[in-house]
């Protein structure tokens, strides 16, 4: 199965990365600067698994050129923790997926944010109201502008991963998935969870159309 990847650079992107490369998949990775990008965290054996073009998700025609034959899409892209104004959510997910209409692909997995749902009970609380989502409000609000495009978005399989807040480590494989709202307690998952979580889904659909939270 061949897959193009967005946000390969960042943290979780790289992680989702590797955790491809090590399952076997054939990766193009569309990067801003390929010069910048290295692949020193996988196997030298295995790099020849990972093709990659430089572009941006901005741009929408070198976007459709550089997608080519694939048989999934997977978004990791984000803005790390700079709570600036972005559209590379919104935006660069309109040209996802105009190009992705473009080239005949069907399915695709993106990720915002546990904290965008303020109808979730589980993440109601003074901490996380009038902390934490005042201090990334403007990533939020783009994330919340993505999810419904997506929403609007039925001729694309698209599944949104809602992770918690973002941490390092080994995988542990013992976490857990709710639809829509956090796993109640959930406060955190690490980058190698959730990567794992993202492959698991490449075949299985549990979650089209919906938008599955994970925490421990």
């Amino acid at each position: 199965m061949k897959i193009f990847l967005l946000g390969g650079t960042g943290k979780t992107g790289y992680e989702v990365l590797k955790q491809l490369v090590d399952r076997k998949y054939s990766i193009t990775a569309l990067v801003r600067n390929p010069l910048g990008f290295n692949l020193d965290g996988i196997e030298e054996a295995k790099r020849q698994q990972v093709t990659i073009v430089k572009g941006s998700a901005l741009d929408k025609d070198t976007l459709e050129d550089k997608m080519g034959k694939c048989d999934l899409v997977i978004s990791i892209l984000g803005t790390g923790t700079k709570n600036e104004y972005t559209e590379i959510y919104s935006e660069g997910g309109r040209n996802i997926l105009e190009a992705m209409r473009i080239k005949g692909v069907k399915k695709l997995i993106t990720i915002t944010s546990g904290l965008i749902d303020m109808s979730d009970p589980s993440t109601d609380n003074f901490f996380l109201n009038r902390i934490i989502r005042p201090n990334f409000n403007k990533i939020y609000y783009d994330q919340t502008r993505w999810e419904t495009i997506l929403d609007d978005t039925k001729d694309i399989e698209w599944m949104c991963v809602r992770p918690t807040y973002l941490t390092n480590g080994d995988p542990t494989g013992d976490y857990r998935v709710k639809e829509r709202h956090c796993p109640i307690g959930g406060r955190k998952i690490r980058r190698s969870d959730l990567a794992d979580f993202i492959i698991k889904q490449i075949s299985p659909e549990p979650f089209i159309y919906k938008k599955p939270v994970l925490a421990y």
